[in-house]
């Protein structure tokens, strides 16, 4: 029974071991990728269907906005300070859609660190961790 024991013991360290080493490196792979990419981040007034719709409008005609002001191979510097400065230019995007469809919700674009849980697009995934996002409040 003693000798059960110990075996079962060294499994578990290594177990723990081995977690300790993926979190290491999976926490290093997100802090390269929160240090190259800004995250976009749409929330709707509530999460009724009609707001989740509107939501997703908003959602395009600020990335197509964005998408005329964004340069061309920007460093994260770069993007970060052409959003920033057009901040108002997108949230006037996203408030031109809400008044097409009808309603009269306020509309707020911000660079913010943000926490995301893991995200998966297809083809590849953004781990969980803090990020600059461009946060669209409606």
């Amino acid at each position: 029974m003693d000798r059960k024991l110990k075996t079962w013991e060294l499994a578990l360290m290594c177990g723990v071991l081995i977690a300790a080493v993926a979190g290491s490196w999976l926490s290093r792979e997100q802090k390269e990728l929160a240090d190259s990419v800004i995250r976009f981040h749409v929330i709707a007034n509530s999460d009724s269907e009609e707001d989740q719709a509107l939501k997703l409008a908003v959602r395009d005609r600020v990335l197509a906005r964005a998408e005329e002001i964004y340069p061309a191979n920007a460093t994260l510097e770069e993007a970060q300070a052409a959003l920033e400065g057009h901040l108002n230019l997108l949230a006037a995007a996203g408030r031109e859609v809400v008044e097409e469809r009808g309603y009269d919700y306020p509309v707020a674009a911000a660079l913010e660190d943000c926490w995301f849980p893991t995200k998966e697009y297809e083809g590849f995934a953004l781990p969980a961790g803090n990020y600059t996002a461009l946060r669209v409040t409606i």
